[in-house]
């Protein structure tokens, strides 16, 4: 049972770019009536939201737990074991997205700006005309999205005793609570470097629907608060337009992302885990005017104890 558990810490995969905290179904059962946690904190730093330029540093909880019934808690996940097939996992699955904003954080909207052109997609409002090629810079506001919770299903498919296809299917973030997203990954577990250090690695991909992807990375219209021209031929200030989106961002693949966790066994209560991901926008998310990087990196390091 412990070294399963062990597994869970080590092969946990971050679902897209939620937070750290969202992490994949905890594999296998445990005998009925037992369970086994480990909670702790630790820090992260990332960046301030998907896409941005800017990382922010913050405290980190720590929280895994299952019990003997299939149930666990993963994370900012809950979920459900319904399978008692060796090799196959499933069920369902309940999930809290994280909040959005400029810095990260439930914060008042901020006015942020971004330099480009017709080739980023942007649907100027009636009345603005550019010439192809030419150059304009917009101020917009970044939207807040709060927290949403989202609820769906895993399906886990063990390729070998440490290596397993994992997929979780999650409705319900977005401004509008409409976003679907699918995150499929690949996990090698528990590789054992040394004497009580071991090494988990995640590949994998997030892709959303029209209403998830336009949802955290699409503009709209009453979002734009000023167009001012770098080149000749266009000009003032954005007007009323026939769609509330200025840019939208179609739906397939958000993300692709790679993943790496080390975890340490100081002692047999205590566990030292720390984590980098790697995470790469794609698609329409890369190319939303919102997306001042594609390519993010997180990383986080905490203290874990076991109970």
């Amino acid at each position: 049972m412990r070294k399963s558990f062990f597994l869970l810490l080590a092969g946990a995969a971050c679902c897209g770019a939620v937070s750290a905290w969202a992490q994949a179904p905890a594999p296998g059962l445990m005998p009925d009536g037992s369970y086994d946690m480990y909670a702790g904190l630790g820090v992260r730093s990332a960046p301030n939201y998907e896409g941005g330029d800017e990382r922010t540093v913050r405290a980190m909880p720590v929280l895994q737990v299952g019990w003997g019934n299939g149930m666990f808690i993963s994370g900012m996940s809950a979920g459900w074991h319904l399978s008692a097939t060796p090799g196959i996992e499933y069920g369902p699955l309940l999930s809290l997205h994280a909040a959005r904003s400029k810095h990260g954080a439930s914060l008042l909207d901020t006015a942020v700006s971004i330099t480009g052109g017709d080739q980023m997609g942007i649907t100027l409002p009636p009345g603005m005309t550019s010439a192809a090629g030419s150059q304009f810079k917009v101020s917009y506001r970044l939207r807040h999205i709060g927290a949403r919770a989202e609820g769906g299903f895993f399906f886990n498919y063990y390729l070998a005793e440490r290596l397993r296809l994992t997929n979780s299917v999650l409705f319900g973030a977005s401004a509008e609570r409409n976003g679907l997203r699918w995150t499929a990954d690949l996990q090698r577990g528990a590789i054992e470097l040394a004497p009580h250090h071991t090494l988990s690695l995640t590949a994998g991909v997030t892709l959303g629907n029209r209403a998830y992807n336009t949802g955290y990375f699409g503009l709209r219209t009453d979002d734009v608060l000023q167009v001012t021209p770098l080149a000749a031929g266009m000009g003032g200030k954005p007007q009323q337009a026939a769609s509330k989106w200025a840019y939208a961002a179609a739906g397939g693949v958000k993300d692709l992302h790679l993943g790496a966790r080390w975890n340490w066994a100081l002692s047999p209560a205590w566990l030292l885990t720390t984590n980098v991901q790697i995470t790469q926008l794609r698609g329409g998310a890369k190319a939303s005017p919102l997306t001042e990087q594609a390519t993010g990196v997180s990383v986080s390091t905490a203290l874990a104890y076991r109970f």
